[in-house]
């Protein structure tokens, strides 16, 4: 059970939810208008009451405990593109999943099912760069990465600096989710199911169906017109 000291306040759950549109400090200060110490001192505040390691990893962990509902921070037609690497019959499963269950929360697949990736081959993507941006995912720091690539930071630094270009990314939690979203990188390379599950179930089965809907739509327009 949750203690007082432990719940986020309005101003930090906003905070978060515009660092889970990756805003940067400044950019969250004008949308909130407020300055931005007081938006470093609110992160941090969130930071300490979630026990995480980064920015990124406080947004995710309030995703995660239902305290941030992804479609807060994105529209369903955005998110849906997000995740194309699952394709929709993964997204009609969790439908399904959700629906059986009586009360919402942090749910787990029956079935441990294989997740087949979706990724495309042709990307514009180093192995290195799409590596690096895979462990962005996962919220470490640069240093970090470089640690689990046997690399230097500064090569790291390089290598997320190549792939924020060629996506026409404004920094690398950015460019993570634009490679997502152009399919370079599958969120199943990232999260297990049961993770992803358990970030989409308090959206509810209907809006995990139209995700699936429009996933649907948008596949088959992209093969109608590889055909043409």
């Amino acid at each position: 059970m949750k203690t007082k000291g432990t719940i986020l306040t309005g101003e930090e759950r906003s905070v978060l939810i515009l660092e889970a549109r990756r805003l940067t400090n400044e950019e969250i200060a004008e949308r909130l208008g407020m300055s931005v110490t007081k938006v470093k001192t609110l992160m941090h505040q969130a930071f300490l009451k979630r026990g995480a390691h980064t920015r990124h990893d406080t947004a995710l962990l309030a995703v995660v405990k239902g305290e941030i509902i992804l479609d807060e921070v994105y529209p369903l037609d955005e998110l849906a593109e997000y995740l194309a690497g699952l394709g929709p019959d993964i997204l009609s499963k969790m439908a399904q999943v959700v629906r059986q269950r009586a009360e919402p929360g942090i749910l787990q697949m029956k079935d441990k099912e294989i997740l087949h990736t979706d990724t495309k081959q042709n990307t514009i993507l180093t192995k290195g760069e799409r590596d690096a941006l895979i462990f962005v995912g996962h919220g470490l720091t640069n240093k970090e990465i470089a640690e689990r690539l046997c690399l230097s930071v500064s090569r790291v630094r390089n290598m997320l600096d190549n792939a924020c270009l060629k996506l026409g990314a404004r920094h690398r939690g950015d460019a993570f989710m634009l490679a997502c979203k152009q399919r370079a990188i599958n969120m199943g390379d990232v999260f297990t199911l049961d993770e992803i599950l358990r970030f989409l179930a308090p959206l509810g089965p209907e809006s995990l169906e139209k995700m699936a809907q429009l996933l649907s739509q948008k596949l088959e327009q992209e093969r109608i017109r590889t055909d043409e």
